[in-house]
């Protein structure tokens, strides 16, 4: 079936946020005393709030004082991209230009919340080019569900089989596979099992790459 539309995730994906993020929550822990593990910080990848906080606490304990970290922790990301702006992904802009010359819409389906969403797309300065924007607080089932590519595709008028999906991590990829859609992994900073592997269509090292292959992703 020929893709009518194309849907990104957003950090690790479209934006070279992920590590960036991760680094300064691990630095905001230390800021205060904790010790917490980039690890841990790589496993949240991909999922909903509530589960970062279950998955953290799990391995810091119940006194981690996990609000006040996250909210400091985004506070120095909030004042990096002040001072640097917003990393993109190689390729993301170009990609992004290569679907419009296609007329091929495309949408976004991110775990993070539409206020921090918002404002991040709107500091890039792309918001306005997505058809659809569906955030994690607007759906009840978060990734590896495929809830958030269902609703994606729907609010795009096409049926699920007829998108072609970028993602960079595990929940993402399952969810998308789950939702029939055309999955291309993009890695980033988390490791893929050979089980996630075999869901996808395609493995492209970078957005940059995908540009020079889009006619084979696309049918």
């Amino acid at each position: 079936m020929s893709i009518k539309a194309v849907i990104f995730d957003l950090d690790g994906t479209l934006l070279d946020t992920e590590r960036l993020f991760s680094e300064l929550l691990v630095k905001a822990a230390a800021d205060n005393g904790w010790d917490l593990d980039m690890d841990t910080v790589i496993d949240c990848i991909g999922t909903t709030e509530a589960e970062t906080e279950r998955i953290v606490r799990k391995d810091m304990g119940k006194d981690f004082p996990y609000e006040h970290i996250r909210s400091r922790g985004v506070d120095l990301f909030r004042h990096h991209v002040e001072n640097n702006g917003i990393p993109f992904k190689s390729g993301a802009e170009r990609l992004m230009d290569c679907l419009e010359s296609r007329g091929l819409p495309f949408g976004l389906a991110t775990t993070s919340v539409r206020k921090e969403v918002n404002e991040i797309l709107d500091f890039a300065g792309i918001r306005n080019r997505f058809a659809t924007i569906v955030c994690g607080d607007e759906v009840v089932n978060g990734k590896p569900d495929p809830e958030i590519y269902l609703k994606a595709a729907a609010n795009m008028g096409i049926s699920p089989d007829e998108s072609l999906v970028f993602e960079d991590s595990l929940n993402g990829i399952q969810a998308a596979a789950a939702a029939g859609a055309r999955v291309v992994w993009i890695p980033d900073i988390q490791n893929l099992p050979d089980s996630a592997r075999t869901r996808c269509f395609s493995e492209i090292g970078s957005l940059e790459a995908v540009c020079d292959r889009l006619g084979e992703l696309v049918g």
